[in-house]
């Protein structure tokens, strides 16, 4: 696991520059989030159906653009905004905002054990104070935001080579992450 001062000093060394510490972190948090709109990581989050009760809050990392299963029971509910649901099929919708969930039909009995998979999501906030802070990616492609930062270095110094480079090298990256995360 790479800590941001790791993934600093390694890009410093790639990219000689003098760029202040806080653009670097700056950059980071955009590295960070870019990664999970390439690389779709599941995530679930579980609840426990309840008879006629059709508002469930799921956690804080959830996004409606990220989800893409919605079960209770045997039932599977469709997208209410983007599935182009018929009359009378199952179907939900989610507000980012209040973190709620809609299942319509509402489950038809207590217990029922309801699934909601989602894509993970950038949710750390890195600060230049707190260096030792590693990036929310898995562990194993923390390497990848080094040439990320290196690329945006390079441009900030206009030499375009370098720049193509290191871009090309993470972004393979990120495409090979995004395809073991891939579902046939």
């Amino acid at each position: 696991m790479l800590t941001l001062q790791q993934i600093i000093t390694e890009a410093d060394i790639l990219v000689p520059n003098v760029l202040a510490i806080g653009d670097k972190v700056a950059q980071l948090n955009a590295i960070n989030h870019d990664f999970f709109n390439v690389v779709k990581i599941p995530k679930l989050a579980r609840f426990t159906g309840v008879a006629g009760q059709s508002d469930y809050v799921l956690p804080n990392d959830a996004r409606a653009k990220n989800i893409d299963l919605v079960k209770c029971g045997l039932l599977q509910y469709r997208d209410l905004q983007t599935d182009g649901v018929m009359p009378a099929q199952n179907n939900y919708s989610f507000d980012d905002f209040t973190r709620m969930l809609t299942l319509s039909p509402a489950p038809y009995q207590n217990g029922l054990q309801g699934i909601c998979r989602f894509h993970r999501i950038a949710t750390t906030v890195f600060s230049p104070t707190s260096l030792n802070v590693n990036p929310d990616a898995p562990a194993e492609y923390h390497w990848s935001y080094v040439p990320a930062l290196a690329a945006w270095m390079a441009n900030t110094q206009d030499d375009g080579v370098k720049a193509a480079i290191y871009t090309d090298q993470y972004k393979a990256a990120w495409n090979v992450a995004a395809q073991n995360y891939q579902k046939e």
